[in-house]
């Protein structure tokens, strides 16, 4: 399934452990080429946002269009993340409408008590999101990524001994 939009919500993303230290560098060095300041995004279960995010009026925010402010269990997470004034412009996934991304995001949970995963397009700076699968592996191929899931495939890239 493709996103429309900008976004990558879940189909086609590159996802991580917002809470590693040095996923953000790793992700930054091998795959992104972002700027330091340019904070990856949070996708999270809808039914525990109000653990990461203040929202009041109980807005839902599916597509990461929208910015909230982080409560202190987010505070907690590295900086890239985050941008540094602890806002966040997250995507709450919703059973309903991803069953896939919530089944991982719930699995994630369930191994380390956190319903966020660091969420980022599947793209090498410069290059559209993938639209395919071999788009995908070509990006698994020329990265520093080292496995790759499409549909129920797990993909790893060989390790080269000399």
């Amino acid at each position: 399934r493709m996103e429309f939009g900008a976004r990558a919500l879940g189909n086609r993303s590159i996802l991580a452990d917002p809470t590693s230290n040095d996923v953000v560098r790793i992700i930054n060095d091998m795959i992104k080429n972002r700027d330091f300041w340019m904070p990856f995004a949070p996708a999270m279960l809808a039914e525990r946002s109000d653990e990461y995010v203040v929202n009041p009026k109980k807005m839902d925010s599916p597509y990461m269009i929208m910015t909230f402010d982080s409560t202190d269990k987010v505070n907690e997470f590295p900086a890239g993340v985050q941008p540094y004034d602890h806002s966040a412009r997250p995507q709450f996934v919703h059973a309903d409408q991803n069953p896939g991304f919530h089944k991982i995001i719930s699995r994630f949970a369930e191994k380390t008590g956190r319903a966020v995963v660091l969420n980022t397009s599947f793209n090498l700076h410069g290059f559209p999101i993938v639209g395919s699968a071999a788009d995908a592996i070509d990006v698994l191929e020329k990265s520093g990524l080292e496995n790759l899931a499409v549909g129920h495939y797990l993909i790893r890239k060989q390790k080269h001994t000399k």
